[in-house]
């Protein structure tokens, strides 16, 4: 199946980050297929923000090379991170929600953007939208 595939072939690309993959599922009355992230450490981290968006780059400039099996699809990526409350305790929380459209995709140097200072484009680079947790909205 092509999401094991693009699922092995983004955790390879992502082996020495802070962000791993939890997931790829394709969701054929969306059209859409919905990659998840986890930041390792709590989304309070400074630079939590940067390995997602980082992350987002690594992936996308893996997903462009099976344009066969995803040709006016939307890709959705979601990004979670343990949070911790009071008491010390930590849950899984999501932080941040971005979509593409992989014809757009394709037209983007994603390796261009694998570098310093990356994530100021992400606004400007064809996603829909880009959505963070109000926590992390005015931390770059």
């Amino acid at each position: 199946m092509i999401e094991n595939i693009l699922f092995d072939e983004i955790s390879l690309a992502l082996n020495n980050s802070d962000v791993c993959i939890t997931g790829v599922n394709y969701y054929e009355d969306l059209n859409s297929i919905v990659i998840g992230f986890e930041h390792r450490w709590l989304y309070t981290n400074s630079n939590v923000k940067t390995s997602l968006v980082d992350s987002v780059f690594i992936a996308n400039s893996v997903i462009v090379t099976h344009q066969d099996e995803f040709a006016g699809k939307k890709i959705v990526f979601t990004g979670s991170a343990p949070k911790r409350n009071g008491k010390g305790d930590q849950k899984l929380v999501k932080i941040f929600q971005t979509e593409i459209a992989f014809d757009d995709a394709l037209y983007v140097n994603w390796d261009e953007l694998n570098d310093q200072g990356g994530q100021n484009k992400l606004n400007s680079t064809s996603f829909e939208y880009v959505w963070w947790h109000s926590d992390l909205f005015n931390r770059i």
